[in-house]
């Protein structure tokens, strides 16, 4: 049921955010001409180094639905997994008796982050299937290809963070309540530097080695998007994936 509503959710806000594209478009010029007064870092906040506007359905889709709101809640829902699939058992007083049974501990957290990813993976194709739907019926002349690979971009770096979670509650019981929040944390922070970096020179530097500075779906949805940047945000997930099992391993029951 879990899975059920976050994808339900998802879709519904695919479907709220896309089905009013013909009035968006059939009024482009006065929101382009309203927007262009907006100040450049409250742009940048909503398409990074992208343009904001809603002059081509590629521009519609990556400042309404690709760079934030998308990625966000699916972060929201990655942190979530993450920092329940151990802490669920250890609350509930059932871990101690699961990794009683023959069963190694590798194999028991692969099975908990291939649950957790498969879970993410479920609601990341209901945004793409009803977005794809949606896109089809207002008309919103955009790659189909270009379209997937902006949700699993979105999914790949949603997935880092639940990673990042997910690693923090596999050190120990006295880790496992900053899992969420630093997951959060580098999350957000993540973003804000890598949206104002386009307008905030210093920023530049330390955005370099942050997640959002390899998602760019304006870059994607435009075609012209690098692939090593989503296989870089997949491998960082596999490494931390590693980093939690190598430390799992080696935790005493009740620990």
């Amino acid at each position: 049921w879990f899975t059920f509503w976050w994808a339900f959710g998802i879709a519904a806000f695919m479907v709220i955010n896309l089905v009013f594209y013909p009035t968006f478009r059939d009024q482009a010029a006065q929101l382009n001409q309203a927007l262009a007064h907006l100040p450049p870092a409250a742009k940048s906040l909503f398409a990074g180094s992208g343009t904001f506007s809603i002059s081509t359905p590629e521009d519609f889709l990556s400042s309404r639905v690709f760079y934030l709101m998308l990625p966000l809640l699916l972060t929201i829902l990655s942190i979530i997994i993450g920092s329940r699939l151990i802490s669920k058992e250890e609350n509930s007083g059932t871990l101690e008796l699961l990794l009683s049974r023959p069963i190694s501990r590798g194999r028991l957290l692969t099975a908990k982050a291939a649950a957790g990813t498969l879970i993410l993976a479920v609601v990341s194709v209901a945004a793409l299937m009803s977005g794809l739907i949606i896109g089809q019926l207002v008309e919103i002349n955009v790659s189909v290809l270009n379209i997937e690979i902006a949700t699993l971009a979105a999914a790949a770096l949603s997935l880092l963070f639940g990673a990042i979670s997910f690693t923090i509650t596999a050190l120990g019981r006295s880790a496992r309540a900053a899992a969420a929040g630093a997951a959060a944390f580098t999350a957000i922070t993540s973003y804000l530097i890598v949206s104002l970096s386009s307008v905030v020179e210093w920023l530049k530097w330390p955005s370099a080695v942050l997640p959002h500075q390899y998602y760019r779906p304006s870059e994607i949805l435009y075609g012209n998007y690098e692939w090593r940047n989503v296989l870089g945000l997949f491998a960082f997930s596999l490494i931390l994936g590693i980093v939690a099992w190598w430390f799992f391993r080696q935790r005493d029951i009740g620990v």
